[in-house]
């Protein structure tokens, strides 16, 4: 009976190994899967807060971006939007692409408060279907996504990360194609 017990409990043991590696090559191939995706800028077409369409590549314009994956309600995307926003000066020759799920009327007045609304090289888009956060495996905001002036990534980041760090990545994605 006690060895019925024993190899009862090795089996259950061995069993719970082998799913836990299972599970870690799993992830690891979607991540991997997810790296391939994201290495070149995704043409999704999204709606800005006026409702209008607009392609990623299209705004990128053959120049280095920066895209983030935000929500307003998030404090540190506001602490890091806000970043942005006080050196937006410093990002004149790149694209800004701001993507995040929530609604029009719900980032409509963050958007005032960052005072980025006018910038030709900023764009706000809303990702309603959660097309991009899936393709891009979005597991927390902010997600920075820096892309070369071809469309070749450059970086990516999760969570907060400092603005001499992201201009350097933009100026070397800007450099990279010349």
């Amino acid at each position: 009976m006690r060895k019925i017990v024993l190899i009862s409990l090795a089996l259950i043991l061995f069993s719970a190994v082998a799913y836990l590696g299972y599970s870690i090559l799993q992830k690891d191939k979607q991540e991997e899967i997810i790296w391939k995706q994201i290495s070149k800028l995704p043409d999704f077409t999204l709606s800005d807060v006026e409702g209008n369409s607009h392609s990623l590549k299209k705004l990128a314009e053959n120049k280095a971006t920066l895209l983030v994956y935000f929500n307003s309600t998030c404090e540190i995307c506001q602490m890091e939007m806000n970043t942005i926003s006080n050196r937006v000066m410093e990002f004149e020759s790149y694209r800004l692409i701001f993507v995040t799920v929530e609604s029009p009327e719900e980032i409509t007045g963050f958007i005032t408060e960052l005072q980025m609304e006018s910038r030709k090289n900023v764009h706000f888009l809303v990702d309603s279907e959660m097309e991009v956060a899936g393709y891009y495996g979005v597991k927390g905001v902010p997600a920075l996504f820096i892309y070369d002036s071809t469309g070749n990534l450059v970086d990516s980041y999760t969570g907060p990360v400092k603005v001499d760090l992201i201009l350097d990545k933009l100026k070397e994605g800007k450099e990279s194609a010349l």
